[in-house]
């Protein structure tokens, strides 16, 4: 190929190589596996909704604690209902940050031992654990996140885990 062609044949290719890296960088709609949000998804849950998706208070070890949040209904329950429990976790997955059920949580007092367990109903936890520090465990589909947990005597702590 002629020099003279090899520059004419860049000099067209480039910029449109360039634009396509461009927008996979800062367009993450255009990016493989993104899920676009439906316009119901965008939609605030309505009074009813939200009344009548309640979820039950569970208790292990004699630690109380509500999880859920499957739809907008649920997640502006435990929104609602949730602040009274001193620890408040939210899980997801990916770039994007799509929400997750079916976590595995595991919390362990200084002394190692267990003092809370229990798989998520949804992508958010709230926990009535006592105040002090503790590590945690968070696993999905194979993969584990570990944290601390620094429960205040008032008020709250919040984590949000994302996995791969």
């Amino acid at each position: 190929m002629p020099r003279r062609t090899l520059a004419l044949s860049l000099a067209v290719a480039l910029p449109l190589i360039a634009q396509t890296a461009w927008a996979v960088d800062d367009e993450p709609w255009k990016k493989p596996g993104w899920e676009p949000i439906t316009e119901q998804e965008r939609q605030p849950a309505s009074p009813d909704e939200v009344a009548n998706s309640a979820v039950d208070v569970r208790e292990h070890n004699g630690i109380r604690y509500l999880t859920g949040g499957l739809g907008a209904g649920e997640r502006a329950w435990l929104k609602q209902h949730g602040p009274s429990y001193p620890v408040a976790l939210q899980f997801s997955k990916g770039e994007r940050g799509a929400f997750v059920s079916s976590v595995e949580v595991n919390i362990r007092a200084a002394d190692g031992e267990t003092r809370f367990e229990a798989t998520t109903d949804g992508p958010m936890i709230y926990i009535d654990l006592p105040a002090g520090r503790y590590t945690a465990t968070a696993s999905y589909q194979g993969h584990d996140r570990d944290f601390t947990l620094q429960v205040p005597t008032s008020g709250r702590t919040s984590h949000s885990i994302n996995f791969p």
